[in-house]
């Protein structure tokens, strides 16, 4: 609509007494209107001008179309119009208002010198500019309450989406958490039970590495209660404490570290530490002598963390028959536009997981 305008006034002063020409009013017609044209072009297309920019192309436009209305006092008042329109769109009101009447007064003065009936021109201008502002500030309230409702729309939906999260963390704390404070319990029993009595040592051993396992069991049940009400989601720095709890449970894990970290999403963060943490659970279920290798490795484009088990030669199958963890570790990798890997080696397994860095 802007660019309509300014080809109307393009148009007009171009049909005018004077029109366009190379000497005289003609010329000065010609270089105004090319001023007018280009001003109101970069204002269009300059959507994130700063105020003194925006002010500066407006008095542009308003200076060049009271030199037209100077070479020619029959021309159009229409290019005074599309200057207030805009300046109550793009400046805050009291900055809009003191450009648009001071364009306003400008082009009056040059009405009160040159027009047959000075003060019915300035009055008709005047009320015509009135109601392009008027308009123009309307539309600029239309966008901010636009703004403010979509806002609020968002936080209404974050409001839900927490309390949905809230509801499931509370769900999954008196289901599950509970459940395995019941086991750790139980089984800190059976372990003295079986130390206070002739009771084998494999016995002991088993029931120390279930006590263990319920001990991490429930650690990682209040992490998933405080993920879901909002905090910190784990990441690839819990990695050494996955594998000080392999080590605690008697196995052997060493873990190396290659380059600097950098920056990664949560969403990311949270797949490195669940890749670790499943593909650790899996070869205490599936290959509990094995001895396993634990890299993480930053790299410029992207974060890769390997788990590799030796010591289960001829173990084809993937780990978890069920498939909900690998398949889990797979449709992360597949959201985040990564890669994932589960594939039997040599003398063991391999779990592999890489994620784009953040930019």
């Amino acid at each position: 609509m802007g660019f309509a305008v300014v080809a109307l006034v393009v148009v007009a002063n171009a049909a005018g007494a004077v029109g366009f020409g190379s000497s005289g009013p003609a010329a000065q017609v010609t270089v105004a209107t090319v001023a007018y044209a280009s001003a109101a072009g970069a204002l269009l297309l300059w959507g994130t001008a700063p105020r003194w920019g925006v002010v500066g192309l407006l008095v542009t436009m308003a200076l060049a179309a009271t030199a037209v209305r100077n070479a020619d006092p029959t021309g159009p008042v229409v290019a005074l119009f599309l200057i207030m329109a805009f300046a109550p769109l793009r400046l805050p009101l009291p900055e809009a208002a003191a450009t648009a009447v001071a364009s306003a007064l400008v082009f009056n003065l040059e009405q009160a010198r040159t027009a047959q009936d000075p003060a019915l021109f300035v009055l008709v201008t005047d009320g015509g500019a009135a109601f392009f502002f008027l308009m123009g500030w309307l539309l600029r309230r239309e966008q901010e309450q636009r703004i403010e409702l979509e806002a609020t729309r968002d936080a209404e939906r974050r409001a839900a989406a927490l309390g949905e999260r809230t509801r499931l963390a509370r769900e999954l704390h008196d289901v599950l958490a509970h459940t395995l404070s019941g086991l750790a319990v139980h089984l800190e029993s059976a372990r003295l039970l079986a130390r206070s009595g002739p009771t084998p040592s494999g016995v002991v051993a088993v029931i120390d590495s279930a006590h263990a396992l319920a001990r991490s069991g429930l650690a990682d049940a209040r992490r998933a209660v405080a993920t879901l009400r909002g905090d910190d989601l784990p990441g690839p720095e819990l990695v050494p404490q996955l594998v000080e709890e392999h080590r605690r449970a008697g196995r052997s894990c060493t873990l190396t570290v290659r380059g600097d970290p950098v920056l990664l999403p949560a969403d990311a963060r949270l797949a490195m530490y669940r890749a670790v943490q499943e593909a650790l659970s899996n070869v205490r279920k599936h290959a509990p002598d094995a001895a396993t290798e634990v890299v993480v490795r930053w790299e410029r484009e992207e974060a890769v963390v390997i788990v590799e088990d030796h010591g289960a030669a001829g173990r084809v199958s993937p780990p978890d028959p069920v498939g909900y963890g690998l398949t889990g570790l797979a449709e992360r990798a597949h959201l985040l536009g990564g890669r994932f890997a589960a594939v039997p080696t040599p003398d063991g397994f391999r779990v592999e997981l890489a994620v784009p860095v953040a930019r």
